[in-house]
């Protein structure tokens, strides 16, 4: 059966990933075991100028290595590869294509740089036992930046087994001392490289060569070793048969421009058709037959299958040999010369990016336009290719392509592209340039002004995503109108129809319209994935697992985040952004739910990382209350304060408003639950949640509020608290019947409990348990249990007690007990006291005062005064005396 053939785009792009066919080269035995014994190094270097065979010396080492069964990774760096992201993305792809079993690529277009590092560290953690990564050419992208991340791979603990060569014309910048005190660094250079006579001899055909011996000893010294030298050499000698002493005459006078020297001789021996071929296609880093047969005349053309067969320096750079490339000494000479002769390279790479837009290779494309010097051209192929969609539909770098785009975008009339301009204002939004993201907005929003129905379309949808990211409500008539773009244009482009469907999922969870959230986010999850994008279905799981936890669903939910974690894992890679992600949001199940260390070992890492990278408001709001819970639930209260400054600065940082305020109430619920009402009260009047807006409706629609607190709510517990029952009530039951939507369940448990506890209070027991009842057995109190919970040991005390004594089923004792057994089972061991706490407890036990207590522990009297008032309100006393007694009774003191 004959083999498939790869469109040529396909071939072009592979070519990277392979070394230069190592076929008709000489074998250099001497330097590969030098390389390998005793051992292999974890940073080798191969160094030298242009034509010494440091990528044929390199291509050998990798085909030996695979000849031995190990794992080698190679990729041909080049100058837009500078840039860390697409530095980053050549050596992921690199190693996939190392590798048997590769991990299935993903839209990394969206991915921050340290998400890519951390991606590529991981998969890097994964190989085993060893593997050695060979970057050719690795000059041409080498910046400070991309010298950051080869060291920063170097000194990673975990990547020991991990070999890196280096094959370059400049020494490498970043410091090398440590791995060469370790004896980890082996460098090849000039003196190594170069030919010995044994060698030249060989090259120029052992026995049977044209020049004896003597002559080629003393032509090898003159050319000292320089490979391409001898090679161009080799190709004069066989032209000009009689004529060699002559030959070698004139290479002998000359100096310091023998590669000059050399090109010219050999060019002038070609044909016509193969001179113009060679100065035409001079400016471009590859040619293949098809290429070259798009840019130049037939004639012309047809003179490429004479490439190989006048045995030029050429690299072959892939199995199929249609992609070449000559040496860059003969590259050098044929642009001086095509530029003398008054040949247009601009003209000829603006050409070649248009025969790559229609091959469907946009990087390739996008790439030569930039040679060109047109980012113009580059607007156009990327506006033909779908412009903004491509940050979504490419599997591998998609965002790099506008994140170039923008560094030229002052020589662009964007006004022109708004697609294109679409792009850039989606990769500024997630890279956290907001007033960028708006000024491209603002651009493409004149463009679509006009009657383009699609574009205008487009522009909704960014406008809507780029509101995620600056935190900017969209408005019911916004919504309104996506949905209406679903039913105007159902034949709308997949990723496009996608993107409208995940965006009104988003929105209406964010409204708590959770039966929406689901059914927009199951149908725009299956257009993700049917338009290729599998990134930008990932996301998906992220607003059905909310809407699911919301709902009332805790297993759909906690499965929605397995899931994604687990796809995350496969796809992009452990201890990425989107890990990250996923980590929290399950840890909002995992801290509901009760399982607090599981939830606060994870929370440890996951949580500093999304505040730190790429994120939208959710995750970090979940990732702070799912915090809050398993610190108050331990009753380390100084540690949920400390937690709340961390966000709120992080909040603040990112612009989200929105998430400043939620921090803002949830300190004040954190200063009632510790009994502290007078600074509750204050800190309420001074943050926005005063007691005149308890009555308003906007600050209190619970709908608009998909997590934290609201005025009401706040004011509720402070009059609760201070015994103002009927000021409470008439406060909460004009919160819940001001609402126009339902609350979501969590909410529902957090206001039934409410009721609950004004009628306990107000010695109500028959309307107490009557709630208490509807509770237990209309709502999952058990999957939500740390709701319960955070009303403090006293009051499921109280509840467990009317259980027992009011005529309820018993089935409603049983769940409540289920329910408050994970405080039982945890903090209420030691009554709920924190270590720091029961130090002060005992101490206080003993006599001490503030000042000797605060001596004894470091503590300024301040902060004893804090743990104080904690301690009194967990044991639910007033006075250090009461505490010393009730402590004893607890067992918590001898």
């Amino acid at each position: 059966m004959p083999r498939a053939v790869l469109p040529t785009s396909s071939l072009r792009r592979q070519a990277r990933f392979r070394p230069p066919s190592v076929a008709r080269k000489v074998a250099r035995p001497r330097l590969l075991d030098l390389l390998s014994l005793p051992r292999p190094r974890r940073l080798t270097i191969i160094l030298a100028p242009a034509g010494y065979g440091k990528t044929s010396l390199a291509a050998q080492w990798y085909e030996r290595l695979l000849s031995q069964d190990a794992i080698a990774a190679w990729v041909s760096l080049g100058s837009d590869d500078g840039d860390q992201s697409r530095f980053l993305l050549a050596m992921i792809e690199a190693l996939d294509h190392a590798l048997a079993n590769p991990a299935k690529p993903v839209d990394a277009g969206s991915m921050s740089v340290a998400t890519l590092l951390s991606v590529l560290v991981t998969r890097l953690q994964r190989v085993q036992p060893e593997a050695t990564l060979f970057l050719d050419d690795y000059h041409a992208a080498q910046t400070d930046a991309t010298e950051a991340l080869i060291a920063r791979l170097l000194s990673h603990d975990d990547l020991t087994h991990i070999r890196v060569v280096l094959v370059s014309r400049s020494a490498p910048r970043f410091p090398t001392s440590a791995l060469r005190l370790a004896g980890e660094v082996k460098q090849i250079g000039l003196a190594e490289l170069g030919f010995s006579d044994d060698e030249a001899q060989l090259f120029f055909g052992g026995d049977g060569a044209a020049l004896s011996l003597s002559q080629l000893k003393s032509l090898n010294q003159r050319a000292e070793g320089w490979a391409v030298a001898l090679q161009m050499m080799r190709i004069l000698l066989e032209d000009s048969g009689a004529d060699s002493p002559a030959i070698l005459s004139a290479f002998k006078d000359r100096s310091g421009d023998m590669g000059l020297y050399l090109s010219e001789q050999v060019f002038s021996g070609l044909s016509a058709p193969l001179q113009r071929l060679l100065l035409k296609t001079a400016c471009l880093p590859a040619i293949s037959r098809s290429l070259v047969s798009a840019l130049c005349e037939e004639e012309v053309a047809a003179a490429f299958d004479a490439l190989r067969e006048e045995a030029l320096p050429i690299a072959v750079l892939d199995e199929e040999g249609q992609w070449l490339r000559l040496h860059p000494v003969l590259t050098a000479f044929l642009k001086e010369e095509a530029s003398r002769l008054g040949i247009n390279g601009a003209v000829i790479l603006a050409h070649a990016a248009r025969w790559f837009a229609e091959q469907g290779d946009l990087d390739a494309a996008v790439e030569h336009a930039f040679a060109a010097r047109a980012p113009e051209l580059a607007s156009e192929i990327i506006e033909a290719a779908g412009g903004w969609r491509r940050v979504y539909t490419t599997s591998r770098g998609g965002a790099s392509l506008f994140r170039k785009l923008s560094a030229e975008a002052a020589q662009i009339d964007l006004s022109a592209y708004p697609l294109t301009t679409l792009g850039l204002a989606v990769v500024s939004a997630k890279t956290a340039q907001l007033d960028a993201a708006d000024y491209y907005l603002e651009i493409a929003s004149r463009r679509a002004g006009t009657a383009d129905e699609a574009l205008a379309s487009a522009l909704r949808v960014v406008r809507v995503l780029v509101s995620l990211y600056t935190d900017r409500w969209v408005s019911s008539a916004e919504l309104g109108e996506l949905e209406r773009d679903l039913d105007r244009h159902s034949g709308r482009e997949l990723v496009h129809r996608a993107l409208l469907l995940n965006m009104l999922s988003y929105n209406f969870l964010i409204r708590t319209d959770l039966d929406r959230a689901l059914h927009y986010g199951k149908l725009a999850m299956q257009a993700f994935r049917d338009g290729g994008a599998d990134f930008g279905a990932l996301h998906l799981y992220t607003h059905i697992g909310q809407a699911s936890f919301f709902g009332g669903d805790m297993a759909s939910a906690e499965e929605a985040y397995d899931r994604l974690i687990a796809e995350v894992a496969t796809h992009i890679g452990r201890g990425s952004d989107f890990d990250a992600v996923g980590h929290v949001l399950k840890c909002e199940v995992l801290s509901m739910r009760g399982d607090l260390v599981e939830a606060g070992q994870a929370l440890s890492w996951a949580l500093p990382h999304v505040e730190r990278h790429d994120t939208w408001l959710d995750p970090l709001a979940a990732g702070l209350l799912a915090q809050q819970r398993v610190l108050i639930l331990s009753g380390d209260m100084i540690g949920a304060h400390a937690s709340m400054d961390r966000a709120r600065a992080a909040a603040r940082r990112r612009g989200f408003d929105r998430l400043v305020r939620m921090i803002d109430g949830e300190r004040v619920s954190l200063l009632i639950a510790s009994n502290d009402l007078a600074e509750a009260a204050r800190y309420a009047e001074a943050s926005g949640f005063g007691e005149k807006t308890a009555r308003a409706d906007q600050p209190n629609d619970l709908s608009l509020r998909l997590r934290g607190t609201v005025p009401a709510l706040l004011w509720v517990r402070i009059h609760l608290a201070h015994g103002r029952l009927d000021v409470a009530r008439d406060l909460l039951s004009r919160l819940e019947t001001s609402q126009a939507r339902k609350p979501h369940v969590p909410r529902q448990i957090e206001l039934r409990l409410l009721g609950i506890r004004l009628a306990i209070a107000a010695g109500e027991t028959a309307s107490a348990a009557s709630r208490l009842s509807d509770l237990v057995l209309g709502l999952p109190v058990t999957d939500y249990r740390a709701v319960l919970l955070a009303e403090g040991p006293v009051f499921i005390g109280d509840m467990l007690s009317l259980a027992r004594m009011a005529p309820v089923p018993g089935v409603v004792l049983q769940r409540l007990s289920q329910a408050a057994g994970a405080f039982a089972s945890g903090p209420a061991k030691t009554g709920g006291l924190t270590e720091r706490e029961q130090a002060v407890m005992q101490l206080l036990s003993l006599g001490l005062g503030n000042k000797d207590i605060g001596r004894q522990l470091t503590l300024s009297d301040n902060t004893v005064k804090f743990h104080l008032r904690n301690i009194f309100a967990k044991l639910d006393v007033t006075t250090r005396t009461a505490a010393v007694a009730a402590a004893r009774m607890a067992g918590l003191l001898p």
